[in-house]
C-alpha cells in the first residue's frame, strides 16, 4: 500500500471544493470510481500508479493532507 490514505486524501480535496467528477477527470477514472475510493469500497488495497500519482499531484496544488493527523 502507498504511504497514502486514499480516502481521507479524497476527501480532503472534496472539503477543498473538488467535486467527485472533477477528481474522476484529473486522474482519469469514472465519478463511481471515486466515489467507491473515498467510501473504501474500491481501488484503495492496491491502487494503480495513475490513481495515487493523480491524488499526489491533486493534494500537492490544493494544500490537502494525504493522511489524517497521527
Amino acid at each position: 500500500m502507498s504511504d497514502m490514505d486514499i480516502p481521507f486524501t479524497i476527501k480532503s480535496l472534496r472539503q477543498a471544493g473538488m467535486t467527485q467528477t472533477q477528481i474522476g477527470k484529473a486522474i482519469g477514472v469514472s465519478q463511481t470510481s471515486v466515489s467507491d475510493m473515498e467510501n473504501g469500497k474500491a481501488g484503495v488495497i492496491r491502487p494503480s500508479y495513475q490513481v495515487t500519482h493523480g491524488l499526489k499531484r491533486l493534494a500537492a496544488k490544493h494544500k490537502v493532507a494525504t493522511r489524517p493527523p497521527s
